[in-house]
């Protein structure tokens, strides 16, 4: 992946539509030629991005397993496998873009104050009395 192709990568700052061009147009495909073929032979879930990222932010390895299957025995296709991708990265990043809006500079502030306390154990400022 270029780090010069904006289409190369998933952004945090990427908008719902982004995602999905990115994906839809952009996102490498294990699928075959045709949906015949595909539905023959399967699609190959080794080089098929949209597979990869799921195997990353799926938070249950039973729906990764579902899906590989069906995408592999050509039961699911390539579009399908996209679209449930694109509906995982999208509701992450929204996630995480609303945790980011709510942080203020003080709480950036405290963060980097080196004179902080730290647990070792926790790794959480201890509790004030």
């Amino acid at each position: 992946m270029s780090a010069s192709d904006p289409n190369s990568s998933i952004y945090m700052s990427d908008t719902p539509n982004q995602i999905k061009n990115k994906i839809n147009r952009h996102g490498f495909s294990g699928g075959r030629e045709t949906e015949e073929e595909h539905r023959k032979y399967g699609g190959d879930t080794e080089v098929d991005i949209s597979y990869q990222y799921l195997s990353f932010f799926l938070d249950g390895d039973d729906e990764l397993q579902t899906l590989g299957e069906d995408y592999r025995a050509g039961r699911l296709l390539t579009g399908q496998l996209k679209a449930r991708c694109i509906q995982l990265l999208q509701t992450f990043v929204k996630d995480f873009q609303e945790r980011k809006a709510k942080i203020t500079e003080a709480d950036i502030d405290n963060f980097m104050d080196s004179s902080r306390k730290i647990d070792p154990i926790s790794g959480k400022p201890p509790a004030q009395s």
